[in-house]
């Protein structure tokens, strides 16, 4: 009778251990499963979200912009040709006198060619101006009074440097110049006209500043020398100092 006894409860003790093994082993399968959860797996898939990123390459594609025109304020870029028109004021010896302070316009067209470094170029110039005077009731030198009529017109090429690396550039030109001086006395009815013509050269400076791409304004400081005349064996010049400012197109 104890034979079958121990013999069903060894087996029931068996059968105990045996569930008791087969636990741990199903919560450690489970913790596998949720070790190999698909929502780490899916955690890859937010990596491959640094595909995301790569499209971040196709919108640093600037060389798109690269090959457009420098933007509205970018001056890296110098503009090589400008065409200006000038206005101002210009003073000449006393040879002149009472004309001796026409007011002056011109025109005039520079091209610089940055030579490989965008802070300073070099290039040419070259320009027409006028310049005309009046004085009625004047004082004549031969005695009574008269008006008096001065005209002036002046061609000139030379060389152009440019320095600055922003909208602010400053510059300096200096070549030769042919002055043409027409001057024309009116007296009880009479009139008198002179006209002499003479090589000289001149120098100028300036600063310009670039508004946009395409246009500037600028102030210029100018002179002449070695501009000799001779009317009725009587020699002057017509030397002159002169203040403008200009606006102009740049391309």
């Amino acid at each position: 009778m104890n034979g079958p006894l121990r013999a069903s409860a060894a087996g029931a003790l068996a059968a105990l251990l045996a569930s008791c093994a087969a636990a741990p082993t199903r919560s450690l399968a489970t913790g596998t499963a949720i070790a190999a959860g698909p929502s780490i797996a899916t955690g890859s898939s937010t990596a491959t979200g640094s595909s995301t990123a790569t499209g971040s390459f196709t919108t640093t594609g600037p060389s798109t912009a690269t090959g457009q025109s420098p933007a509205a304020g970018d001056y890296s870029q110098p503009t090589s040709g400008r065409l200006t028109f000038t206005f101002g004021q210009r003073r000449l010896g006393r040879d002149f006198a009472p004309t001796d302070e026409p007011q002056a316009f011109g025109v005039e067209f520079s091209r610089i060619s940055a030579g490989g470094s965008p802070s300073f170029g070099l290039g040419f110039e070259l320009g027409f101006q006028f310049a005309d005077d009046r004085a009625r009731g004047a004082r004549l030198s031969g005695g009574g009074t008269g008006n008096l009529d001065l005209f002036q017109s002046e061609f000139y090429a030379g060389l152009r440097a440019q320095a600055g690396e922003g909208s602010l550039r400053p510059y300096l030109g200096a070549g030769a110049t042919w002055i043409t001086n027409d001057t024309r006395v009116t007296s009880g009815g009479l009139q008198a006209r002179e006209s002499s013509s003479d090589l000289g050269a001149y120098g100028h400076a300036g600063l310009l500043l670039e508004v946009s791409r395409s246009v500037h304004v600028l102030i210029d400081g100018r002179m002449t020398f070695f501009t000799d005349h001779s009317i009725d064996g009587t020699d002057f010049d017509s030397d002159y100092s002169q203040v403008t400012i200009g606006v102009g197109a740049s391309y």
